[in-house]
């Protein structure tokens, strides 16, 4: 909506709520435009009528965005209908079709599932502790999702881009290497003849007594 659209919006709200000094200033004013600017103007207005019929006390951004939300986001399944899915999905195509089974999955059902593993859960003999988990992770993203969708597009844009200014860059270190083992070498080459010999003669006496001292001992 553009800026003569939100004044109309924010007249509204003045007239519903003279008390609370709501957007009394050209600074509130213009804050409350960046905060609101990206909703179109059917949506909010409806959605403020929404709020003025509903509440005593005056709406604040995060309420109107919310109201707005409801109006223009898909609402997502809850964890009960989107585990509801799941299961149908794994009785009608198994392990083997996972392509099937996908294509009957909304886009938050799908990244849970894609998470798990699909042959885990078709195979799982656990379904109690499955159904727990998926609904942790499950529910988690459902949230996250609905506080993203819940953002002026000016913010997400410039949260994007302030993480990565900020946020340091992963490190990555190099694999460590194996040392490398030294081939084995036969010292024996080096040896001459006479060395070998020498060396064959003196394991032999070794033997000889060794055998001997052990016929004593009987």
């Amino acid at each position: 909506m553009d800026k003569q659209q939100f004044s109309i919006i924010a007249t509204g709200i003045k007239s519903a709520y003279p008390a609370s000094k709501i957007l009394e200033d050209r600074g509130s004013m213009d804050f409350w435009y960046t905060m609101l600017a990206d909703i179109p103007y059917e949506v909010a207005e409806n959605a403020v009528m929404e709020h003025i019929c509903t509440n005593v006390f005056p709406p604040n951004i995060a309420e109107i965005r919310k109201l707005c939300m409801e109006r223009c986001k898909p609402q997502a399944l809850s964890f009960d209908e989107a585990w509801g899915v799941v299961q149908k999905a794994i009785s009608r195509h198994g392990w083997n079709n996972p392509d099937a089974a996908f294509a009957e999955m909304d886009d938050l059902t799908l990244s849970v599932v894609k998470n798990f593993g699909w042959t885990g859960l078709c195979h799982s003999e656990n379904q109690t502790a499955d159904r727990a988990n998926f609904r942790e992770a499950y529910e988690t993203k459902a949230e996250a999702m609905r506080n993203k969708s819940l953002l002026p597009a000016v913010v997400e844009k410039n949260k994007a881009l302030l993480q990565k200014r900020y946020v340091p860059a992963v490190e990555v270190r190099a694999e460590p290497q194996m040392e490398q083992e030294e081939p084995f070498r036969d010292v024996r080459a080096d040896l001459t003849d006479e060395q070998l010999e020498e060396r064959s003669r003196k394991f032999e006496n070794m033997r000889r007594r060794v055998l001997g001292g052990e016929s004593k001992a009987e």
